[in-house]
């Protein structure tokens, strides 16, 4: 028996080889693809022009650069459907029938770990790039963040 039968499992998927082998390892885990939830996370800033090391100019008081509200909303809509049409037909084939997929947008953490807290699932299986070093410390280790902010067990996969 297996500890995580019947329970719903979380696949984070950011289109990596890293990431396809950590849906087959949900997969294997859960025993059944209806247990797993494929998802991918739109991190709205690169989408906007902003990136992680860019800092935001101000000029007479006001945010320069700032999206217009609606047109951001719009930006995020369409790569979300792009994200999840593109999700189904990764795993179109009959070996992944069964599957669950979604999208969201936010920050990759925190949109991983909100979403496996709301939909209440029972483990998040995703990969480490493996970065180390100055690398890791400027971009940031994706995988360790979920580790920490998860309500529930996280299984971090090495390349």
């Amino acid at each position: 028996m297996n500890y995580f039968d019947n329970t719903k499992i979380l696949a984070p998927y950011d289109f990596s080889e890293f990431s396809r082998a950590a849906v087959e390892t949900a997969i294997k885990i859960a025993g059944k693809n209806e247990n797993v939830t494929v998802l991918h996370v739109v991190d709205p800033s690169p989408l906007y022009g902003y990136s992680g090391d860019m800092a935001l100019e101000l000029g007479a008081g006001r945010v320069l650069g700032v999206p217009d509200v609606d047109l951001a909303s719009e930006i995020d809509d369409q790569h979300e459907k792009k994200a999840l049409e593109s999700l189904k037909n990764e795993f179109s084939d009959g070996r992944h029938q069964g599957l669950n997929f979604d999208t969201a947008v936010n920050e990759a953490a925190h949109g991983i770990t909100e979403y496996a807290e709301h939909h209440a699932f029972g483990l998040i299986v995703l990969p480490s790039h493996g970065r180390t070093g100055v690398k890791r410390l400027l971009i940031g280790s994706t995988a360790e963040r979920v580790a920490r902010l998860a309500h529930c067990p996280v299984l971090v996969l090495r390349e």
